[in-house]
């Protein structure tokens, strides 16, 4: 009689105890359920649609603001800002390719020491920002170019500067020849030879016939 009622007993606590974790564990799910994570929003305040100049290596750095589900900035989030690995991009301070930094009391943060590569083309910066749980991320769209350089197939200023004293000393040149050959009798080639033509960086100088 006595070992029945130890056995009744023994079942008993181990129903009581696997339905207190059982109980527990509900519980937890709930609680878990209940606290979903946030999202922050990320705009961007500069640095969209940039031209960076890879010639003379310089670039606009991207500016986001973070504020949570209320529109209310968040300070002293961590923002991270993402450069693509290759192709055309860019690096933070010499050859890192992402930079974490807080927001300010405004909620804003921006990159320093940013730069981009030497290939030409559009790239994407990926910005990510975390509050505690919360979390939220923007792509800042940017192109490198080569700027305004003398690769685009028009001649430079300094060239057309000559083309056009060249064209009239070499005009007078052959203007001067024919005269002094119809005055003197001399061949188009002597007459051509006795005028001395004289070209310098400066004034141009054309001789006379004598």
């Amino acid at each position: 009689m006595e070992a029945v009622l130890l056995s009744s007993r023994y079942h008993a606590l181990v129903l009581a105890t696997a339905f207190a974790l059982s109980a527990q564990q509900s519980t937890g799910n709930r609680l878990v359920d209940q606290q979903p994570k946030g999202t922050l929003q990320v705009n961007v305040i500069e640095g969209e649609g940039a031209k960076n100049n890879i010639r003379s290596r310089t670039a606009a750095a991207p500016v986001v603001e973070v504020k949570d589900s209320t529109g209310k900035a968040v300070v002293g989030a961590e923002v991270v800002f993402q450069l693509p690995m290759m192709g055309p991009s860019g690096a933070f301070n010499g050859w890192l390719k992402s930079q974490t930094v807080r927001t300010d009391a405004q909620g804003r943060a921006s990159v320093t020491g940013y730069q981009p590569n030497d290939e030409q083309g559009r790239f994407n910066i990926k910005v990510t920002a975390t509050a505690g749980s919360d979390m939220g991320s923007v792509i800042v769209a940017q192109s490198n170019i080569a700027g305004t350089g003398q690769g685009n197939g028009t001649p430079s200023a300094s060239k057309k500067k000559w083309v056009k004293p060249l064209a009239i000393v070499a005009g007078a040149a052959i203007a001067g020849g024919i005269v002094a050959g119809a005055r003197g009798g001399d061949t188009p080639a002597a007459a051509a030879a006795a005028v001395p033509v004289t070209i310098t960086p400066g004034a141009v100088t054309v001789g006379a016939p004598r």
